[in-house]
């Protein structure tokens, strides 16, 4: 019996869950839905809090014995970053995934990380609730709390970070603790205590003391999740609180164990509205001048992507045959309906000349869901490459998105592949896919180039290409992606506070190479469908 085999035969011994070395099961877990490939050495699946300690406790004793089986915390494995795959213990929470308490009164939930936004949101509705965040259904809470993603109902709701109350995790050392604002006087019984969560509070509070300029610049600046920048959150007058640096941390600081998250009311459904026109220059004129209506979401796409799907048979009845080239936006209200309606109309009044618009309603609501179908189609339907993530969800400023669109046309024909949008207008959140043959080696070396010179020019529009989500492995390459170093001494420290035998998923974030990204580059196309 292999050394491997002695661990997982003596963590069987020790959890409630099960633990597995099996090869034909950790190549199940070597992708999420990065363009990166990493097979684990182990694959754990807890039942417990409890068993998930025990796994941090030893993971974290193996590495002062100079023995390496780093953590890597995974919920679906939706992750476009790498952030969900790893050398070490790939860790499941897909048993960790009960809706413990909904206090409908209270407006309150408590549920595991496991959990996923389309089964919590199922739930609720029950109740007359909801989590209003609109985001991939198969997320599951824990992971909207690793990555903190710019949903697409962010201007209206402010996401997942504004509805956690409370998080109970796991620290680096196995210690299971409570994440909530503390006042100045529990602070300081908490640092008098002997734990490690008493040295954490005091070496974050000596962090804040002395990046404290630092700390300031940083919020004045533009939020994006790169680093750990809720670092900016963590104190006020009154309380301080480490749970914001666990958004976006993509379970580099600590793992969530449970979490109580507040919840409202279930809104009515999303009345719709969809637009097209052939220049991008009217579009965002008309974009603009709806936006004082608050929309609920404003989805804006390349009409080529339709135009891609029509090849494999996914017809959007809506559009007009004659426009083939273009772009168009879904707009929606979650008003009441005479309200939402209302709005309906003050949109089609704001149209400029020419342009294309049709409203939802009960004859054509399923031409409405075709265009979900037609983005499937145009991710998943090519017969030499793949449309896989690479630098999903970056962040354009409004009044630079027409230079942006501009300057996707010069790449376009500099590095010979289509280059089309589709994202949010409110969050000024977009993607790209660039279709590449990542089993050839021309095809991996064209995906690095691509991203070198996609993130000049989001850099060049004032953007990020980490606005909407953090940087993983992948967008961590970003030649444009660089702190200051006083600023990742900062980021350094907090990591260190937390983890400092690097033990949760370590050359994520801070830690990301390109010599160790492009070793993992996938050289072979993921199996299953590609999602947004």
């Amino acid at each position: 019996m292999g050394r491997l085999s002695k661990l997982a035969k003596y963590l069987n011994e020790h959890i409630v869950g099960n633990v597995f070395d099996r090869p034909s099961i950790c190549e199940v877990y070597a992708e999420d839905r990065s363009i990166l490939r990493s097979i684990p050495k182990i694959v754990a699946f807890p039942e417990t809090a409890s068993d998930l300690a025990h796994l941090v406790r030893f993971s974290n004793q193996l590495s002062t014995h100079d023995f390496d089986l780093p953590i890597t915390i995974r919920g679906t494995g939706l992750d476009k970053t790498g952030a969900a795959i790893g050398e070490g213990m790939l860790v499941s929470t897909s048993r960790m995934n009960r809706i413990e308490e909904i206090d409908v009164r209270g407006r309150l939930i408590r549920a595991q990380p496991g959990v996923t936004l389309g089964e919590l949101n199922t739930a609720l509705g029950l109740q007359g609730l909801s989590l209003p965040i609109v985001y991939n259904p198969q997320a599951t809470i824990g992971g909207l709390i690793a990555n903190c993603p710019t949903d697409d109902a962010y201007q209206q709701h402010g996401g997942i970070f504004h509805f956690v109350e409370r998080v109970e995790a796991i620290l680096s050392n196995g210690e299971i603790v409570q994440f909530a604002p503390y006042n100045a006087r529990a602070i300081e019984l908490k640092t008098a205590q002997d734990s490690f969560e008493a040295s954490l509070y005091r070496k974050l509070q000596q962090i804040l003391e002395q990046y404290g300029d630092t700390i300031v610049d940083r919020s004045m600046r533009p939020f994006d999740p790169s680093g750990y920048a809720n670092i900016t959150k963590v104190k006020d007058r009154h309380s301080l609180n480490l749970l914001p640096l666990l958004f976006a941390s993509q379970g580099t600081l600590a793992l969530v164990t449970d979490v109580i998250l507040r919840i409202e009311v279930l809104p009515p459904l999303e009345q719709r509205l969809v637009v097209a026109t052939r220049e991008i220059g009217p579009m965002l004129k008309f974009l603009a001048s709806i936006r004082e209506l608050d929309p609920h979401t404003i989805r804006l796409f390349d009409l080529r992507i339709v135009e891609i799907a029509k090849r494999y048979g996914n017809y959007c009845k809506l559009l007009p045959d004659n426009l083939n080239t273009g772009w168009f936006a879904i707009i929606g209200f979650n008003n009441r309906p005479r309200r939402a309606q209302k709005k309906l109309q003050l949109c089609l009044q704001s149209l400029p000349a020419g342009t294309f618009a049709t409203i939802e309603d009960r004859s054509n609501s399923l031409d409405f869901q075709e265009f979900t179908s037609a983005l499937i189609s145009f991710l998943n339907n090519d017969l030499n490459g793949e449309r896989a993530a690479i630098a999903d969800d970056v962040y354009i400023p409004k009044y630079k998105l027409e230079d942006y669109i501009k300057g996707l046309k010069l790449l376009e024909g500099a590095l010979d592949t289509e280059l089309l949008i589709h994202g949010s207008y409110l969050t000024s959140n977009y993607s790209v896919r660039p279709l590449i043959d990542y089993s050839a080696i021309d095809g991996r070396k064209k995906a690095i180039n691509f991203l070198r010179q996609y993130s000049r020019l989001v850099a060049d529009c004032e953007g990020s290409v980490t606005g909407g989500s953090p940087e993983g492995r992948v967008k961590a390459l970003a030649p444009t992606q660089v702190f200051s170093p006083e600023e990742y001494r900062l980021y350094s420290e907090i990591k260190t506070a937390f983890d400092p035998n690097n033990i949760f998923n370590p050359k994520v974030k801070l830690g990301a190479d390109i010599r160790d990204t492009i070793r993992h580059l996938r050289t072979s196309e993921r199996n299953g469908i590609i999602t947004p």
